[in-house]
């Protein structure tokens, strides 16, 4: 079984005891074998993996409304003091602050909540709120950028996918907008996030290059090209690249509820096979949290 086939495994069973040996037959090898290639795949221990996972699991619920202990208790822990241990231990705050910052992050429509999370938009916000919010996310991430230059490529997004609707019936351009977002949360630079704006706009078959070259500073247009690229290899290509189509697939799997129960199980066979292996790869932690997880529930 591949390693991502383990990993999918562990996520559909935080709920129950798991040992190392019980994992290994499952892979097909022996005990010890098994734990170096998870070592080496994960860069952390297995039972360490595991419990990082059944805390942030535990992190969600919690900031849903479950109750401390009752969360603790489902993933595994015996006391909320024990629980609360581990928590602080592996994020640096107490569980209980976690829904005192969702209360922060819903009264004031987003923001940032450490320990697993990526600021995630609400349904149905407009590209004029959604561009509000890149420039905080910008401003808290340290992604310098001329005022004036932001939004200069954020008027020519608009006029790209001008008319272009997503399956929820919301403007594309909002897509791209949560793109950039996410990419800002990611780390990257100003180029790539600005790159993100016009992620698809290519596949939609409404930007035309000579205007591009034309709006967009050199180096966005560079990587806007390479993201035009047709039956692109990922696992080869630029890291610019790989960064916007990580943010653009987590977007995608937010917001899968209006496409059919093929598609679904299809964009999370692709999650699987080939977007986790590149966040793993490019270390991008918080990511391939909320990945893996979505990936997972819509692969059921």
């Amino acid at each position: 079984m591949a390693m991502e086939q383990i990993l999918a495994y562990i996520e559909t069973h935080l709920d129950e005891p798991m040992t190392n040996r019980q994992l290994a037959r499952l892979a097909g090898y022996s005990e010890y074998h098994f734990l170096r290639l998870f070592k080496e795949y994960t860069n952390m221990t297995c039972m360490h993996y595991i419990s990082k996972r059944r805390l942030i699991r535990a992190a969600w619920d919690i900031a849903e409304g479950v109750r401390i202990i009752d969360a603790a208790i489902r993933y595994g822990w015996q006391s909320h003091s024990a629980f609360s241990k581990s928590f602080k231990r592996e994020f640096g705050f107490s569980p209980s602050l976690l829904r005192t910052m969702r209360m922060e992050l819903d009264c004031f429509g987003g923001g940032r909540m450490d320990g697993g999370f990526i600021t995630q938009t609400k349904v149905g916000e407009t590209k004029e709120q959604l561009f509000e919010m890149l420039k905080r996310s910008m401003r808290d991430n340290g992604v310098e950028i001329q005022e004036e230059l932001l939004e200069q490529v954020y008027q020519f997004s608009c006029r790209v996918y001008a008319g272009k609707k997503r399956y929820s019936g919301e403007e594309y351009v909002t897509h791209a907008l949560n793109v950039s977002i996410i990419l800002s949360e990611m780390g990257a630079d100003a180029n790539v996030v600005l790159a993100g704006m016009l992620c698809d706009a290519h596949a939609k078959g409404c930007m035309r290059a000579e205007e591009a070259r034309k709006q967009l500073p050199a180096e966005v247009f560079r990587i806007v090209s390479d993201l035009t690229v047709e039956k692109m290899d990922l696992s080869s290509s630029p890291e610019e690249v790989v960064q916007v189509k990580l943010a653009e697939r987590l977007h995608n799997m937010r917001t899968i509820d209006h496409i059919d129960e093929a598609k679904k199980r299809k964009k999370a066979e692709e999650t699987v096979e080939i977007f986790l292996p590149l966040a793993r790869k490019m270390n991008h932690v918080k990511l391939l949290d909320e990945l893996h997880a979505l990936a997972v529930r819509w692969s059921r």
